[in-house]
């Protein structure tokens, strides 16, 4: 069975240390100590790090870990520090004792990427979605981001999301700022802000309740079309409307 380990990191990154009995990966490292403390504590030998994207917040462990344990590092862009293997579309990570599959995800970068794992119904997102919202583009384009967005919600209602950050309230708190009116999106931000208050993370959540609260999931939704005055405009561009909207937030 696969173990799903969240490791916080500086303000509010999140680390994923992937493993069973035999294997450990780390998914975006943006620090080496936690995951050295974390090796240290459970007796583990790391194996390979996976990074969604090159941002330092997700890869400045990279170099000391692969120092420090020989690990190998794998990711879809080559800025990445110390990758070994450039990951590509279904690319096959050999020696893996479980399915990964590899999903192209551009918009936030050029060349983001995210992990699902069918056997675990995992998904590590990155900076690509998040719950209750989805990154900012920097390099991509906001129709290269929706794309990537759908292609994510594509995945069975089931899977669970790992996020890259815990952005959870702040999105919730834009979220019930766009529909005021809407009981579930407070109810929603209401046990958010309880989790947080008493230390907790807000995730893994399913992409089933993302359906229900997360905006940049409800394009075609009639009660936030209305609520943006977009009735008759196009799915990309409430998308792209709430992106902008979320920038200035």
């Amino acid at each position: 069975m696969v173990e799903i380990t969240p490791l916080p990191a500086n303000d509010d990154n999140y680390i994923y240390m992937v493993s069973d009995a035999n294997f450990t990966i780390a998914i975006d490292p943006g620090d080496a100590e936690p995951v050295l403390a974390y090796l240290a504590e459970q007796n583990r030998s790391l194996t390979l790090i996976l990074n969604t994207h090159m941002h330092q917040d997700h890869c400045a462990g990279n170099l000391t870990l692969k120092r420090k344990t020989a690990c190998h590092i794998a990711g879809s862009d080559d800025r990445i520090p110390g990758l070994d293997l450039l990951l590509h579309e279904n690319t096959c990570l050999p020696g893996i004792p479980w399915p990964v599959e590899i999903l192209l995800t551009p918009g936030h970068t050029n060349s983001d990427c995210c992990f699902y794992l069918p056997e675990a119904q995992a998904l590590f997102s990155g900076d690509t979605l998040f719950s209750g919202g989805c990154g900012r583009v920097f390099e991509g384009t906001m129709e290269q981001l929706y794309t990537s967005v759908q292609k994510l919600a594509a995945l069975p209602e089931q899977t669970r999301l790992f996020c890259g950050h815990e952005y959870t309230e702040d999105n919730y708190r834009f979220a019930a700022s766009i529909e005021p009116g809407s009981a579930v999106i407070h109810d929603k931000l209401s046990r958010v802000h309880y989790q947080r208050s008493h230390g907790k993370a807000t995730i893994p959540v399913t992409l089933a309740e993302e359906f229900v609260c997360n905006p940049f999931l409800r394009c075609d939704d009639t009660a936030l079309r209305r609520a943006l005055k977009m009735e008759h405009s196009s799915a990309v561009e409430v998308f792209t409307d709430l992106r902008l909207r979320k920038n200035r937030f």
